[in-house]
């Protein structure tokens, strides 16, 4: 019983298809087939049977039958090999109607069914493990989240109790300096009102001193002062640069009663030229200057040329606000005044700079004519 016997003349064609199977299988052991019956200790009519189709083999042989031609040729059998090779000795148990094999395939569907029961309970042990481990770590963050919700109330606690301090000292300051600013207003009005009424005194005493040495006739007066005396008082220009033509019109009502000479420009490049050319006592800029510059913008750049740099800037805004306010003196500005404006308060803030104008050219010609007095002492001395 050592070759393979002819392979039987009643097989369904499921079975030999099976037949056909194992004993191409088998050819790659190059052994006999009582040789391959010891080696795994069956009966050698049995194993002869199972390859010729005359018995279908139980699972297990043509399991062991795989594997031994596999370990001879060094590699493991493929699962899709398995697969079909199962499917194959499943449709030979089917097709057989012999009582044996309707066992057999009774025991490969119990050995299958076991090994599915081991599986699904191995994967049940392991996601119970999982589902186990997932619910003390939901303890622990419930616990984290506790602790991290309390950690948040005192917190919150806390900067509530903080911000409100903070809103208390806020308020606090902001009263402060809404209190400094009226004082500073009204500081300023006094100071304008202070200023004009100096200035009308020191004009009355002028006056009276000329009327007093007109009355006097004396002959030794200061010869300077004579001619200083004789002078009226020189115009000045200022320069209103506003946009809106409303506002132009109402300033020109507001400081027509100063006698000065009043020039209007209506953008800043025209301010900068007319500003630049002298005889300028005053600027008075809107904020809201509409063209290519700014009333800030401009008067920084007229800040910036030699002949202009020195001449008083006052601010008129629209805008009422202490940052305003800060950004206007930090461009130049001597005052900064909100719309809408007292005409007297600009009347009278006005007229002490076109005063001290007037006082600048007074000493300046006075300087002159004194220089002028000794240059013709000294040339009637060397005559």
């Amino acid at each position: 019983m050592g070759e393979l016997l002819p392979l039987a003349s009643d097989l369904s064609e499921e079975g030999r298809a099976l037949s056909e199977a194992l004993r191409s299988i088998f050819s790659g052991l190059g052994i006999s087939v009582r040789r391959y019956a010891a080696r795994r200790h069956r009966d050698p009519g049995s194993v002869s049977r199972f390859l010729n189709g005359s018995r279908i083999p139980p699972w297990e042989f043509v399991a062991d039958l795989i594997n031994d031609v596999a370990e001879q040729m060094g590699k493991a059998p493929t699962p899709d090999a398995m697969n079909v090779l199962r499917e194959v000795h499943r449709s030979a148990l089917k097709a057989s109607s012999a009582p044996m094999h309707a066992v057999q395939l009774l025991e490969d569907q119990l050995a299958e069914a076991d090994r599915d029961a081991r599986a699904t309970a191995l994967q049940q042990e392991m996601l119970m493990e999982a589902l186990q481990a997932r619910q003390r770590r939901i303890a622990d963050l419930q616990v984290q989240l506790s602790e991290s919700e309390s950690s948040r109330i005192r917190e919150g606690a806390r900067l509530t109790k903080e911000l409100e301090l903070q809103r208390v000292r806020f308020d606090e300051l902001e009263a402060e300096r809404d209190q400094l600013l009226e004082a500073i207003r009204q500081l300023e009005e006094e100071l304008v009102a202070v200023q004009a009424r100096h200035l009308e005194a020191e004009s009355r005493c002028d006056l009276l001193e000329q009327r007093l040495a007109s009355m006097e006739g004396d002959s030794d007066a200061d010869p300077v002062e004579a001619r200083l005396a004789e002078k009226e008082p020189p115009k000045s220009q200022i320069l209103i640069v506003e946009s809106d033509a409303a506002n132009a019109t109402a300033l020109r009502a507001t400081l027509e009663p100063l006698d000065q000479d009043l020039v209007f420009a209506s953008t800043g490049g025209e301010a900068l030229r007319l500003s630049s050319q002298g005889g300028v006592s005053l600027i008075i800029v809107s904020v809201e200057l509409q063209g290519e510059m700014s009333g800030y913008e401009t008067v920084a750049q007229i800040k910036l040329v030699p002949e202009s740099r020195d001449i008083p800037v006052i601010f008129l805004t629209d805008m009422d606000g202490g940052h305003s306010s800060f950004r206007g003196y930090a461009a130049g500005g001597v005052d900064y005044l909100v719309r809408p404006v007292d005409p007297w308060v600009l009347r009278a803030k006005a007229a002490v700079f076109v005063e001290l104008h007037w006082k600048t050219a007074y000493m300046r010609e006075a300087e002159g004519l004194i220089r002028v007095l000794e240059a013709n002492s000294r040339e009637r001395g060397s005559s």
